[in-house]
This record gives C-alpha cells, sequence and structure tokens, in this order.
C-alpha cells in the first residue's frame, strides 16, 4: 500500500491553504469587531440642532419632543411655539 501524498494533491493543498485561512482569519475579525465603538446612548457633551431654527446647543438645554417614536430636539424659544 502506498501512502505518500501525490503530487498534484500537495500541490492544491499548498494553493488553496493561504487563500482557506485568509477567509478564517478575515471572518474572526470581523466576528469580533462588528459591535465594537456602537454607543449605547448619547454621550452628555453632544451637541444637537434644534429642529426648528437650527441652532446647536448641548442636550440639557434642548426640549425632547416625541413624534411617532422620533425624537426632535427643540431649543428653549422654538419649544414654546411647538
Amino acid at each position: 500500500m502506498d501512502s505518500t501524498i501525490s503530487a498534484d494533491t500537495l500541490g492544491h493543498f499548498f494553493a488553496w491553504a493561504p487563500a482557506v485561512l485568509g477567509v478564517i482569519i478575515y471572518a474572526i475579525a470581523y466576528f469580533s469587531k462588528r459591535h465594537e465603538g456602537m454607543e449605547t446612548a448619547p454621550s452628555l457633551g453632544t451637541t444637537y440642532a434644534c429642529a426648528g431654527c437650527g441652532k446647536r446647543s448641548v442636550r440639557e438645554h434642548m426640549v425632547p419632543q416625541m413624534h411617532a417614536g422620533a425624537v426632535s430636539y427643540y431649543c428653549a424659544k422654538c419649544a414654546g411655539s411647538h
């Protein structure tokens, strides 16, 4: 019984091994990094633009208003008119 590997089999293995290993490494990196950097809530220092006049201010100075599940932020001046 001959237990040696043929030259064609060995050539095919070394031809496809880098591509297969590259795809495996890429998939591992993708699945481990895909949720990285996502914030659950905006930070306190984030500025928001008024939906009425466009003035930018921090969240603490804006008045949030809910519209069908979406949040619009208005400055104190525009919040009184809406």
